[in-house]
């Protein structure tokens, strides 16, 4: 884990100082890799490398990067390949120098070129200059773990980990992507290309890139999901065969030269991940917990101290206080500089911490688990759902446009009014991750003008880009869940939870992994049957049923809790209080919002409605982002 920079002045501009503008892009990502810093550049071809080490495989000085290698490429890279060993037998006439598998990447390049790829199990985000072709290559993992940032202005290609790093560069501005900012509303988190910043793009996962003096020459993806045809295979074959990925992903990603540990919530997916983990360990696991101070309907500890016992961890908890979340708070948005209005982040941020404090410097997570096997109990509310949907969806757009304005007496919020709505639209059902505020709500609060510059915006293109995806799968029979399980893997998984585990992780320079994500085990998921996905409303099914030789019924089969903080207990005052107070200013500096919209929103928060305290902390968490990279 760790942060890369770099520019390529393709078009050869004048850059002022170039060599210390990589010193500041690594200064501002040095919580990235507090253990080594390092720069490169080929003045010649004008291309300039920054990285910052947090060391985790072959803690020597011969991992400094960036890397070259004999022949001249050099690599500046993040993440862990942890079938590095396996693949450097396969390249066994190259000299290395170092046990890295850094060094393994630059190895498979210059024997494969873009296909080594394919051969990749693993998380990362890497740039490689190819000094023979005179040609940057980059790409990121799978599943998306590891970020990516890129900028192309007036002959410059930039890259960085972080958006902040490339904020560094006086050519880059930090002006907002305002289509951006609206989709932010509706999910709460941004799906690749978008940043908030115009002119800078994520990268999406899976994704490779050259760039040469021409500016990007490719972009394209070098992976997908599979599926399998499941249909004749059994439900034992198929919880054997879940078991197997799940425990060699665990087993392969304790990969280390530093001490691993995991987050354990008591769950089914953290107490897979321990429990696997134990079966490799000679020694006792480190797991960490977190709690909050007299609030019992947040707190799981009773759950994770038994499943510590149970397999002899060295268990760890920390308990948050109330003053704590109201002094992290305000942090948030200097941590995620693209923004993440997610009050989960909260907890994750102090157990990072703590992990770090015990020595823990990598931890392995449960993240994931639920997207790919169908672990939601809405799931089951909206397959209900979708019976009605494919009927509506059939009518005379003329019937479906007037039952949705009578679906207007129902809650907004309901998913019939999602079902009505979108089927009079001739949209997807289902947007899995849009957790804030639907097209509608967004007018009560929007002001004139920018309704009329985003008049023909909708957010639905985002899923509609993911559905366009899914149904050029190739699979025998896909059905809703099938496509509902597709975008939160897509979606939720990379943009969310990938995403909050990296920054925060980072933030105490903690490498987290996600076993459940290794993308042989996603293939296999996704492709699970939606029958065995959830069998007699059981979700996870298949999951649980692989799990009965290590957990306990009690752990499997318990309601889940789900991972949430008492922000409206403790922080809500405050956040309420602060947005009151900025709201005019906010208003009339950024022309986004319209006043009066946006005042009614808080006096129904004031009133004490409990549904409205996630879209409080969305207009709290703005106001706080725009006043950090905006200066509103």
């Amino acid at each position: 884990m760790c942060g890369i920079n770099g520019f390529y002045n393709f078009s050869r501009q004048q850059i002022h100082d170039p060599k210390n503008l990589i010193k500041r892009m690594n200064h501002s990502v040095s919580h990235r890799g507090p253990d080594d810093s390092g720069e490169w550049s080929d003045e010649q071809e004008q291309v300039f490398f920054g990285h910052q080490r947090l060391s985790i495989i072959d803690l020597s000085q011969t991992g400094h990067q960036p890397m070259i290698s004999q022949q001249g490429n050099v690599v500046t890279f993040n993440g862990e390949i942890y079938n590095y060993r396996e693949l450097r037998k396969q390249v066994s006439d190259y000299q290395f120098k170092s046990q890295s598998d850094t060094e393994v990447l630059l190895a498979l390049y210059e024997k494969s070129g873009y296909s080594c790829l394919q051969q990749l199990d693993g998380m990362f985000a890497f740039a490689l200059w190819d000094c023979k072709r005179k040609e940057l290559f980059l790409a990121r993992d799978r599943a998306g773990e590891k970020p990516l940032y890129y900028s192309v202005d007036n002959g410059i290609f930039a890259f960085s980990s972080e958006l902040k790093s490339l904020l560094q560069l006086p050519w880059i501005k930090a002006d907002l992507d305002e289509k951006a900012f609206y989709h932010f509303l509706t999910f709460n988190q941004l799906a690749p290309p978008f940043t908030m910043f115009k002119g800078i793009s994520k990268m999406p996962p899976a994704t490779m890139m050259t760039v040469d003096a021409s500016g990007i020459r490719f972009f394209k993806p070098y992976w997908e999901v599979e599926y399998f045809d499941y249909r004749q295979v059994s439900k034992q074959e198929l919880a054997e065969k879940t078991y197997t990925l799940l425990k060699q992903s665990v087993h392969s990603q304790m990969i280390s030269d530093v001490p691993v540990g995991a987050f354990l919530s008591g769950g089914v997916d953290s107490s897979a991940v321990v429990a696997l983990m134990s079966q490799k360990s000679s020694g006792n696991i480190k797991t960490y917990s977190i709690g909050f101070e007299n609030q019992p309907d947040y707190d799981e500890l009773k759950f994770a101290a038994s499943v510590s016992k149970q397999f002899n961890t060295e268990h760890f908890e920390r308990i948050v206080t109330a003053s704590e979340i109201t002094e992290f708070v305000p942090r948030m948005a200097e941590i995620f500089d693209e923004p993440l209005a997610d009050s989960t982040c909260i907890p994750i941020y102090f157990i990072a911490q703590k992990a770090r404090e015990e020595g823990t410097i990598v931890v392995l997570t449960g993240d994931g688990s639920d997207e790919i096997f169908a672990g939601y109990r809405n799931y089951n509310r909206y397959l209900k759902h979708y019976r009605h949907y494919h009927r509506y969806i059939r009518l005379p757009q003329s019937v479906k446009k007037l039952i949705a304005c009578a679906a207007g007496f129902l809650k907004e919020t309901s998913p019939a009014t999602e079902m009505f709505h979108r089927a009079a639209l001739n949209q997807e059902f289902f947007w899995g991750a849009a957790r804030s505020f639907k097209e509608s709500q967004k007018k009560k609060f929007l002001s004139e003008k920018f309704q009329k510059r985003s008049a023909l915006w909708s957010s639905y293109e985002i899923i509609e880009g993911y559905k366009q995806q899914f149904e050029n799968l190739q699979k025998a029979e896909k059905d809703d869940l099938d496509w509902m399980c597709y975008l939160g893997f897509k979606m939720n998984d990379t943009n969310r939870y990938l995403f909050r585990a990296d920054r925060l992780g980072m933030a105490a320079s903690v490498e987290t992994r996600a076993p459940f994500l290794n993308y042989k085990l996603v293939n296999h998921a996704l492709s699970i049957p939606s029958d065995l996905k959830i069998h007699n409303e059981e979700p996870k099914y298949i999951l649980k049923r692989s799990l009965e030789k290590i957990l306990s019924t009690g752990i499997l089969y318990r309601k889940k809790m789900g991972f949430s903080v008492p922000l409206r207990e403790w922080a809500g005052g405050y956040m309420t209080d602060y947005v009151e107070k900025h709201l005019a200013s906010f208003c009339t500096n950024t022309g986004l919002f319209d006043q009066t919209g946006l005042r009614k929103l808080v006096n129904t928060i004031r009133s004490g409605d409990k549904n409205v305290t996630n879209d409080l902390f969305t207009i709290y968490f703005l106001m706080s982002w725009f006043k950090k990279w905006m200066n509103v």
